[in-house]
């Protein structure tokens, strides 16, 4: 057979012609020019790095006729013979057809000869990691201590199914993947030798389908070169790769942002059709998504990357979310791992599709839509905020001003300005301007009669100032657990937020935890949670000292780990978040918050939390159930 492959004709031939792995020919470059060659060396890394063409190298360095030399001429009779493979005292083992006893007995039995036409013997074990563990046995004393004339170079891709004790023996190297900008070089040089016309997007391709093994990559030109010997452009590549084409990808992908199941459905059909393999497709999904959201963050991408230079690649990047883009990687990535276990991979594959362009199953989407949207309404308040403290100022100008005499007669009703004014404005209907000013003047002329105002207890009328309750509302335990949230454990809490009265015995320990159970778990930080409440009343009562001490310990008891807690109503922690996701869409770090009012809670820093002076049960249920409209009587 004449025709040779490529990647032996063009395997290095010295240590500078070594692609990718510098700071293992410069080692060896060194020892072999002080001449402190090893007596045992192992080479360990990914297929096709150069682990067996550096052993060659350097078995004809050490036996160059110009020895010590720190790399072999090539030209002496000694290196070509090598090269050649016609000087016998150089022997390379195959561990995976050679790796029972009796074959290390007969390599320990023939080292002890002299080499017949070097100066040294040298033994390179291929894939040493499949020798049994008795061969490993007879082999250890002989690589311990062999013979002056012998060197031993063990290569293996899986270094930790090697013992130890040959660990122990040898100098270890590691070989790295090659980079794609090293195995791009390596094939356009080899395209100019052979004459070979390829684009620049096949040779990326060819770099990519490689992953870090440059001999996979020599072997794939050979390939490509076979299938189009004219000329190569990358659907070539991707036709022998099997490999999906970057235009067919680009319309899937756009099946899925545009939420197009039937027609995504469809391109998959077209591509089995092709002879692709569905696990492939998939692999080249996740591998777009991944570079989509590599663009967006970093806005970015390497420079030999086949996705650079494509605008369509730019806009899905644009149209995109982060959020997004990680719930489809999360889908797609469930779907490669359950077609390893299914034989109906295209099943798997189409309902990922479904999954992914599903328009209600979307819960993360709706939720920052949300977000965007409370985004808009709360920079409309902040723009119109001057114009409210205005308005409300002019009111309580004229009310101060208003005569007397006017009112003499007449019951004087006891109200704040501000609780006028925001039950007027509630009552306002936003399209009746006109109806408004003239409100605004019956307001300021005619004071009303104590039977016209019928309260509503159903509205919560806000105060401008409000207690200060830091002391045991202190905003920076919020901030802190925001800041530093650990989704996975808030959702594990929340699943098993329940059962906390179990082997309690006090009655009052009892009705706390029960009290604990009614609360939700919405922010976690390991050692610190916020749950929410529907009522002050409940948040205030657990916040006492004395009662925070017996639920940590219940806490502690139920999850095995100290936690802290604070205790919020519901509304409190909504105005709270919307605040904070402000802040969090700005780009802002370590976001700090206002401080925490509400009229229902209460400053209990310094209530002691005595049986006799605990609520009953009954008159807590009661407040849950109608709030404000519970007044309690000595």
């Amino acid at each position: 057979m004449s025709y040779k492959a490529l990647y032996r004709i063009y395997r290095p031939a010295d240590f500078d012609q070594v692609a990718g792995q510098n700071h293992i020919t410069q080692t060896l470059k060194n020892a072999l020019k002080n001449d402190r060659v090893a007596h045992a060396y192992l080479f360990s890394g990914p297929r096709g790095t150069g682990k067996t063409s550096i052993a060659k190298i350097f078995a004809k360095a050490v036996n160059c006729e110009e020895a010590p030399t720190d790399n072999p001429c090539n030209v002496c009779e000694n290196c070509v013979g090598i090269s050649n493979n016609s000087i016998s005292d150089v022997i390379e083992i195959d561990a995976a057809s050679n790796n029972g006893v009796d074959e290390i007995r007969e390599l320990r039995d023939k080292v002890k000869y002299l080499p017949g036409y070097v100066k040294y013997k040298v033994y390179i074990i291929d894939e040493v990691h499949m020798l049994s563990t008795g061969a490993f046995n007879a082999l250890l004393k002989t690589l311990e201590e062999p013979p002056q004339h012998v060197i031993f170079i063990l290569c293996t891709t899986e270094p930790q199914k090697i013992p130890a004790t040959i660990h122990s023996r040898c100098q270890r190297f590691d070989f790295k993947s090659i980079s794609n900008a090293d195995i791009i070089d390596k094939l356009f040089e080899i395209a100019e030798e052979e004459k070979i016309e390829i684009t620049e997007e096949a040779v990326k391709q060819m770099a990519n389908y490689a992953e870090g093994g440059l001999r996979d990559a020599i072997s794939l030109l050979d390939q490509v070169y076979a299938y189009s010997p004219k000329k190569i452009d990358v659907d070539d590549v991707n036709e022998i790769c099997g490999t999906v084409s970057v235009l067919k990808l680009i319309e899937m992908v756009d099946s899925i942002v545009k939420k197009e199941p039937a027609r995504a459905i469809k391109l998959l059909g077209d591509l089995i059709s092709e002879g692709k393999e569905i696990k492939k497709i998939t692999l080249d999904l996740i591998d777009f998504f991944k570079n989509v959201l590599v663009f967006k963050n970093l806005n970015r991408l390497n420079e030999f990357s086949i996705y650079d230079d494509l605008d369509e690649f730019k806009n899905f990047a644009k149209a995109l979310s982060s959020h997004r883009l990680f719930l489809i990687l999360d889908i797609l990535n469930q779907t490669l791992n359950e077609m390893n276990w299914s034989g109906q991979p295209k099943t798997y594959l189409e309902l990922a599709f479904l999954k992914m362009t599903d328009q209600e199953s979307n819960d993360s989407e709706i939720l920052f839509e949300k977000i965007d949207e409370l985004k808009n309404r709360i920079a409309y308040l902040e723009n119109n905020k001057d114009e409210t403290v205005k308005f409300r100022t002019e009111v309580s100008k004229k009310d101060i001003e208003t005569p007397k005499k006017e009112v003499s007669n007449k019951p004087v009703v006891e109200t704040k300005e501000e609780e006028v004014v925001e039950t007027k404005e509630e009552e306002i209907k936003p399209e009746a301007s006109n109806e408004k000013e003239k409100q605004q003047d019956t307001l300021l002329k005619e004071p009303k009669k104590t039977e016209e105002i019928k309260p509503n207890p159903k509205e919560k009328i806000k105060k401008d100032i409000c207690d200060d309750i830091s002391n045991t509302y202190d905003i920076e335990f919020v901030e802190e657990v925001l800041n530093n949230g650990d989704v996975k454990d808030r959702k594990y809490l929340t699943d098993e937020w329940q059962g906390f009265e179990r082997g309690l015995v006090d009655k009052d320990e009892k009705y706390l935890a029960s009290l604990l159970e009614t609360g939700k778990v919405v922010a976690s930080k390991k050692n610190k949670i916020i749950i929410t409440f529907s009522s002050a009343t409940i948040c205030n009562k657990l916040m006492v000292l004395d009662n925070k001490k017996v639920l940590q310990q219940v806490i502690y008891n139920k999850f095995d780990r100290d936690m802290d807690y604070m205790a919020l109503p519901t509304n409190v922690f909504e105005d709270i978040t919307n605040e904070f996701k402000e802040h969090y869409l700005k780009g802002e770090k370590d976001i700090k918050l206002s401080k925490i009012y509400c009229d229902g809670l209460k400053d209990v820093s310094n209530i002691k939390s005595g049986k006799d002076e605990r609520e009953s049960k009954v008159v807590t249920d009661a407040k849950n159930i109608f709030g404000g409209l519970v007044r309690i009587k000595e």
